[in-house]
């Protein structure tokens, strides 16, 4: 698998946060495809996933199915030799472990995206629990 120097890793968390208009533009121009279209992935853009299937970046299309919640894709990752990757999706979920293993093997750009996913992760759950418990502005 590629390593990814800061600058990318920094480019891929502006156009997580959809800060940063250009930064799809600048990862797709400067060989960075696949982190684009990891993140869509994620997103759950189904011709993303596919091309990271037939371009070979089966690893992160297995990274994306784990952070879904698929026990085999993250077996796959161990077993493919991608444990950073194995280690980002228990990162991203909030692990401390994994997170001191990721710092542990300089895998530092790897621990900014997880933060970026289980911060993301949990604005989700703060908004579906609030949704549920929404009756209305009680001041009207």
């Amino acid at each position: 698998m590629k390593t990814y120097d800061k600058e990318v890793f920094e480019k891929l968390i502006r156009f997580i946060r959809k800060d940063d208009p250009d930064s799809a533009e600048w990862l797709m121009e400067n060989g960075y495809r696949e982190l684009k279209e990891f993140w869509d992935a994620c997103e759950g853009v189904e011709k993303s996933f596919k091309w990271l299937m037939e371009n070979g970046y089966k690893q992160l299309a297995a990274t994306v199915d784990a952070i879904d919640g698929n026990d085999q894709a993250k077996v796959f990752l161990l077993s493919s030799g991608n444990r950073e990757l194995a280690a980002f999706v228990d990162a991203a979920k909030g692990s401390q472990k994994a997170i001191s293993w990721l710092l542990k093997f300089s895998h530092h750009g790897w621990v900014m995206v997880a933060k970026e996913i289980f911060d993301i992760d949990n604005k989700k759950e703060k908004s579906l629990f609030w949704s549920f418990l929404n009756f209305g502005n009680p001041f009207r």
